[in-house]
């Protein structure tokens, strides 16, 4: 059975590149073009890991993890967060949200699904 991978990006480029990297490597993949988009798949459904970009209209990927956690079906779930940021402020409100790690844009193939397949174990 394949695991299901939510992923919040706004950018399209980036978030295409993603699902296709995934869908590659046998994952069934939903995505979203922001927080609160993707917040809407988090409705009980067997979701197994969060792949989130930080900034990102209407809802960030600080307050998209925050409301996910809230749901106790989501609450140890892996969260891997996209980011750009080096202010360390942002890191550490994304910290503060219980992260599982985050992966630096760009990234590595290679790197990200090694990140990608940890989180998943």
């Amino acid at each position: 059975m394949s695991k299901n991978i939510v992923i919040a990006e706004d950018f399209g480029v980036s978030r295409k590149i993603i699902v296709s990297t995934l869908a590659k490597e046998g994952y069934s993949v939903l995505e979203a073009e922001d927080g609160l988009q993707a917040s809407n798949f988090f409705d009980g459904r067997s979701i197994d890991l969060l792949i989130t970009d930080f900034n990102m209209p209407n809802m960030n990927g600080a307050e998209l993890i925050q409301k996910v956690r809230q749901n106790s079906h989501y609450e140890y779930m892996p969260i891997l967060l996209l980011t750009t940021e080096v202010r360390e402020e942002k890191l550490k409100q994304a910290m503060d949200a219980n992260i599982t790690a985050w992966i630096k844009k760009p990234f590595q193939t290679e790197a990200f699904l090694k990140i990608v397949k940890k989180a998943l174990r």
